[in-house]
């Protein structure tokens, strides 16, 4: 009889088997495990601590802003599309009202200007706003000035408008960088056709005066290191936070604020399971890595045009990233003009000074100006400049980079837009030279 104890048994075949599953399992979890701690693990991140001077010139500015009454009223007065309905008695008793306000602008101006730097999205920056309401003061102000004739004051009102407008990027981000051109555009738009009621001294002093203003630029490429603090505290919120993921998901499906598309309340348990695909790190260090290239790039000459960065892959960034290029547009745009203005004040003393244009730009420094400003549209030199008897052209080369001898952007494309003025508005894709006198705002 043959011993029971040789025959093979099905139990003890199978148990190796069992135990290498168990042994694979358990490595796959350990895996899984190792896997998840690393896509879940919040990156640290080292935000750099703002100075903030004190006195500051932004407590001052938003107590200024705060305390402009009648705002829908200053937008009227000083619209040209329909004209205003207030008499000037109306618009100057609107001014003196106001006074208060502007008082404490000037205050401020006296201080260096540094924005708190909004380090969540849970910030609110109402002040904007009322910056642009505080430009469309002043602007008002120029205009009750230059009615009584009062042709230098005029220009000065306006000129803190640009001087409000050059400050409010200090520190800011992107919108805050571009409120501040929007202010600047305000108050030098009425100066273009102040210049010619200008005397010498009066030309002079403006030109000083807004050479010391364009000295405190703040570029686009420091407001976009302030971007990148604020995006990446945005994102350690996010992370902390499965709702915030999921809201992003959900934008990422295409549907307007406030609707659900299908599968949305399914978004809320994969937005914990997104980040194994997206880890948190990749995610954080894709945005890192954009908006430092993008700082670099916009250090670089605009007449260079450089490509942008190429956007990170993960749909939280696709999201949250924008395009900065329109952006620092409307900035080199804003340069342009400013610098195109300050030429123009110190042709405008030259000439009453000596009866005549100067043959070239270079008899303008130093003595009506401490040097020539930069094109900010071309890789390099000043503007362009020609004389033609007793008038000139004065321009730059627009974002084309091409020296088109002065002839101006002009889309007649925008002809009928309802805006007279569209023509000549400066655009990624302008064809032709930023013309002093013609693309003017």
């Amino acid at each position: 009889m043959q011993n029971s104890r040789s025959r093979p048994q099905s139990g003890s075949r199978s148990r190796p088997a069992v135990v290498s599953c168990g042994v694979i399992g358990l490595a796959g979890l350990v895996l899984v495990g190792m896997w998840w701690t690393a896509a879940m693990k919040t990156p640290k991140v080292v935000f750099p601590k703002p100075v903030i001077p004190s006195p500051n010139a932004f407590d001052f500015y938003v107590q200024a802003g705060n305390a402009v009454t009648g705002d829908k009223q200053i937008s009227d007065a000083i619209s040209t599309q329909p004209p205003t309905t207030l008499t000037p008695a109306q618009i100057d008793a609107l001014v003196q009202q106001n006074l208060g306000a502007i008082n404490t602008l000037h205050q401020g101006f006296a201080y260096p200007y540094v924005d708190p730097s909004p380090r969540s999205i849970k910030t609110l920056v109402p002040y904007f706003a009322k910056y642009r309401g505080m430009a469309r003061l002043l602007s008002l102000q120029s205009k009750v000035r230059a009615e009584k004739g009062d042709w230098g004051g005029a220009v000065d009102s306006n000129l803190d408008a640009v001087r409000l407008g050059e400050d409010v990027p200090h520190g800011s981000v992107v919108i805050g960088y571009l409120v501040g051109v929007a202010c600047q555009a305000i108050g030098r738009r009425p100066i273009w056709t102040s210049i010619e009621h200008l005397n010498a001294a009066q030309s002079r002093t403006a030109a000083t005066r807004l050479e010391s203003i364009m000295d405190r630029n703040f570029s686009f490429a420091d407001t976009l290191q302030e971007e990148k603090y604020f995006g990446q505290a945005a994102l350690l919120e996010m992370f902390a936070d499965p709702k915030q993921t999921r809201a992003y998901l959900v934008q990422d499906m295409g549907t307007n604020p406030g609707e659900e598309p299908p599968g949305a309340a399914a978004a809320q348990s994969l937005s914990v399971l997104f980040y194994l695909a997206y880890s948190k790190s990749r995610i954080m260090q894709g945005y890192t890595t954009y908006m430092d290239q993008s700082a670099a790039i916009a250090r670089q000459p605009y007449g260079l045009h450089l490509p942008p960065p190429p956007l990170p892959t993960d749909p939280i960034n696709n999201i949250l990233l924008p395009v900065f290029s329109q952006a620092r547009l409307k900035g080199v745009d804003s340069e342009t003009q400013n610098g195109l203005l300050l030429v123009m004040l110190a042709l405008r003393a030259f000439r009453l000074e000596h009866g005549r244009y100067p043959a070239a730009l270079t008899e303008l420094a130093p003595a009506y100006l401490k040097k020539l400003p930069d094109d900010p549209f071309a890789a390099q030199g000043t503007f362009k400049y020609i004389l033609n008897g007793n008038t000139y052209t004065l321009y730059s080369v627009g974002p084309d980079g091409k020296d088109d001898s002065g002839k101006a952007i002009d889309d007649i494309r925008q002809a009928n837009s309802g805006n007279p003025n569209a023509r000549y508005f400066v655009n990624p894709n302008s064809i032709g030279d930023v013309v002093a006198g013609k693309n003017i705002y």
